[in-house]
């Protein structure tokens, strides 16, 4: 009996830790870089907060920073509520990585630029974005 309840209160207490609607996370770049018309620009790393909106998206808040205000489409949440992703982001055990490539059209030849994030995340309790 004893292990049963042990095992039932540890399972309770792991539920916690999963991605759910609702939740917000604050997360601190570690890298932020730029490769534009052939040169690598080191962005200092900024902070930013997403919250899970649905069961397919996440949505950034308004802090002047590089995601302010985007929302990116999930794709899939694993199993184990630690890791999720999109088309051109991934989280995973309380990391976030974030990489996309533009085009900006030009009248001569068009521009590609490329940008690469990485961050720390961790859950906030009690906040909104």
């Amino acid at each position: 009996m004893k292990k049963k309840l042990l095992i039932l209160i540890l399972s309770l207490l792991s539920i916690q830790n999963f991605a759910k609607v609702g939740d917000v996370y604050y997360c601190e770049m570690t890298q932020a870089i730029e490769l534009k018309e052939g040169k690598l620009i080191n962005y200092i790393p900024q902070k930013f907060k997403f919250t899970i909106e649905s069961d397919n998206m996440i949505r950034f808040g308004l802090d002047a920073n590089y995601f302010k205000g985007s929302s990116f489409e999930v794709i899939e949440f694993s199993n184990n509520g630690e890791q999720f992703y999109g088309d051109n982001f991934e989280y995973s055990y309380g990391n976030f990585y974030f990489a996309e490539v533009f085009r900006w059209a030009s009248t001569e030849v068009d521009t590609l630029t490329a940008t690469a994030v990485s961050a720390t995340c961790s859950i906030l309790e009690d906040y909104a974005v």
